[in-house]
């Protein structure tokens, strides 16, 4: 045996089994460490990121909509009833335009009358002219407000029209919004179901490394023991075995013999700690790589049916992404109809207010016409009275009287109900404007959701790219490392083996001596043989392990004291 290299190499595999432990407990962290994400775990806050912001867009929406109906029915139902109203107004516009009509041909009538009497019927002519001209312009002025009338039921009709086009814009977004909001849901949940499952497996693989950390609990008992051999070697390569046989040459030979066999017997100890290292370390791993097995399909089936892009199902999470995107495109656009409408509703609102007052800008103007015609018709009655030529058209005087009588009956009549319709169709109006400014402003905050729904949807999509080019779904380097890991494991293998092998020697080398001895003793006349000092007491003061102690006293035929001195093995 060559003790030299037999200490050279267990000082070799003291340090390649320390350098194995302190890997290993480099790693072990290392792979316990959650806080590095996957591309999964990546594509998983996305998609949850997507999930939160899409719910938020949906609630303004739901909010918006469900309701939208509704709240405007009561102010159509006013505003029928107000257009209701202008029945009657219709009504006494027509019957002014009636009597402007009669009132011109009755001043036609009396101007033939005063022209066939001849200067007798001259200051009578003067007057029947001014009354066929005050007659012309009210006629002129009915026929006005009649067409201002005709313009503000216009404005009316167009106001219902609008709202009705409004509501089916409102419908057309409500249902490209909820269409768009499912698209994406679907995606997310479709997507999100393969991961979850994947990443429930993945988080059993972490258990199995935890309890895989206990085999590096044996470092220290195994390097301190390996410390214990070679103090022994050591003081094998002080002992000389040559020259003359005596009792001095007997008792090295018998404390070199006990040397070698503690040296044995503690590297039996320190294989009975790497197998058992080996044991928990692979016992854990064959549940790790288990887990690793499993996922692996399901990661490659993920890829297959949402990653790749030669796929084109409705699965293929990029194309649906692409799909949404112009469907998103097609929403921004019914968008800007609908804040159109609402646009021209409230603008249709301000001219429906500016056409009544239009409308009472023409009463305005009939008011001092009919009050001039009933001045002239009372000169008109005066004349006739005092001029016996003309008295043929006294019943004309007395018809153009009631007319114009009627006539300005029916405008004090339509101007209190105008003044009237102007105030509440003012409020009403009003409270359109009002709600068509809030409706304005919600619908700008849903728009704002969806463009920042969008924006983190097309963050999503260029996070996407580079998930695609390497889809993993362990941490960085996780898999690698577990490999890596396996490896070390095996080399306790070749180590434990190498240990037996020196094993080996050891004792094929105490049985050589054993043999040697024997002849010393002969040669001496002495059966048997003790060692005479405490070479080997003095040694193993120097161990750390209790239970090397108590071997070194049965080979050596000395009592030690039991247990473990406080301090004497550390644990990692």
């Amino acid at each position: 045996m060559n003790l030299g290299e037999i200490q050279d190499q267990i000082r070799q595999y003291s340090e390649k089994t320390e350098e194995i432990f302190m890997n290993l407990a480099e790693r072990f962290p290392s792979l316990l460490n959650k806080e590095e994400n996957s591309s999964m775990d990546l594509l998983l806050q996305m998609f949850d990121s997507l999930d939160k912001a899409i719910r938020n867009s949906v609630k303004l929406e739901d909010a918006f909509f469900g309701g939208y109906e509704q709240k405007y029915a009561p102010l159509f139902t006013e505003l029928n009833e107000k257009i209701t109203e202008l029945a009657t107004v219709n009504s006494n516009v027509r019957r002014i335009k009636e009597n402007s009509e009669e009132m011109e041909l009755i001043a036609l009538n009396a101007m033939v009358i005063s022209i066939k009497s001849g200067e007798k019927g001259r200051a009578f002519s003067s007057i029947t002219e001014s009354l066929k001209q005050l007659s012309t312009d009210m006629n002129i002025y009915s026929n006005k407000l009649r067409e201002e009338e005709q313009h503000l039921l216009h404005q009316i009709k167009e106001l219902k029209k609008i709202f009705d086009d409004l509501m089916i814009s409102q419908k057309d977004v409500s249902k490209a919004g909820a269409a768009s909001s499912s698209d994406v849901t679907s995606l997310i949940e479709r997507a999100s179901a393969p991961l979850n499952e994947i990443k429930n497996i993945i988080g059993s693989v972490y258990p199995p490394i935890q309890s895989a950390m206990e085999g590096l609990q044996m470092q220290d008992i195994i390097r301190q023991a390996l410390e214990h051999i070679l103090l022994c070697l050591d003081e094998c390569s002080k002992i000389d075995l040559t020259g003359e046989v005596n009792e001095a040459h007997l008792d090295n030979i018998t404390f070199y013999i006990s040397l070698l066999k503690l040296s044995s017997s503690v590297l039996e100890d320190i294989c009975s700690h790497v197998k058992k290292s080996s044991e928990i370390f692979k016992t854990n791993w064959v549940q790790v790589r288990s887990t690793l097995e499993t996922v692996e399909p399901k990661r490659l089936a993920y890829i297959s049916r949402f990653l790749d892009k030669q796929n084109i199902s409705e699965d293929n999470i990029a194309a649906k992404m692409a799909k949404i995107n112009t469907n998103f495109s097609e929403l921004l656009t019914q968008f800007g109809v609908y804040q159109g409408s609402q646009k021209s509703l409230e603008r249709n609102c301000g001219l429906i207010t500016e056409k009544a007052y239009q409308m009472y800008a023409v009463f305005e103007i009939l008011k001092p016409i009919i009050d001039r015609l009933h001045h002239v018709r009372i000169l008109q009655q005066i004349e006739v009275a005092k001029n016996p030529a003309i008295i043929a058209v006294k019943d004309s005087v007395t018809d153009m009287d009631n007319l114009i009588n009627d006539a300005r009956d029916s405008l004090e009549h339509m101007q209190e109900m105008l003044q009237t319709f102007i105030s509440q169709i003012g409020v009403l109006l009003e409270k359109f404007t009002t709600e068509i400014h809030s409706d304005n402003e919600q619908m700008n905050k849903i728009r704002l959701s969806k463009n920042s729904f969008f924006l983190e949807f097309k963050n999503v999509q260029d996070g996407l790219s580079a998930i695609l080019s390497q889809f993993s779904v362990f941490p960085p380097g996780f898999e690698q490392q577990c490999v890596s890991v396996q490896k070390r494991f095996e080399e306790f293998d070749e180590i434990y083996h190498d240990f037996r092998k020196i094993m080996v020697q050891l004792a094929e080398e105490a049985l050589r001596l054993e043999s040697k001895k024997k002849d010393y003793m002969m040669q001496l006349g002495v059966t048997s043989w003790d060692l005479h000092d405490d070479r080997l007491k003095e040694l193993i003061k120097h161990f750390t392990i209790a239970a090397h102690k108590e071997e070194a006293g049965q080979i050596g035929h000395f009592g030690v004291e039991s247990g473990v001195e406080s301090g004497e093995i550390t644990f990692f």
